[in-house]
């Protein structure tokens, strides 16, 4: 079974990879983790607020957030999940 899962985990990652590195090529894992787990700390902040921020700002949050702790520089684009 624990075999089975790390199969399966292995192959997600390939697949998650291939799809980031469409809008940010030369990323590795690591940077796939940080996007990751900033998307996930901005996802945990927006639930502490009253006001969903303007589109705008929601997005430079998105970005700034999920490039801290990548090691390849983000792409000049707009990253999306």
């Amino acid at each position: 079974m624990l075999l089975k899962h790390a199969f399966f985990l292995v192959n997600l990652s390939h697949y998650l990879l291939a799809d980031f590195r469409q809008h940010n090529p030369g990323s590795g894992i690591i940077d796939l983790k940080a996007y990751y787990r900033g998307f996930r700390y901005v996802r945990e902040m927006l639930k502490m607020l009253t006001e969903i921020p303007e589109p705008i700002l929601l997005t430079q949050i998105f970005s700034k957030l999920t490039s801290l702790g990548r090691i390849h520089p983000v792409s000049t684009g707009v990253e999306h999940s």
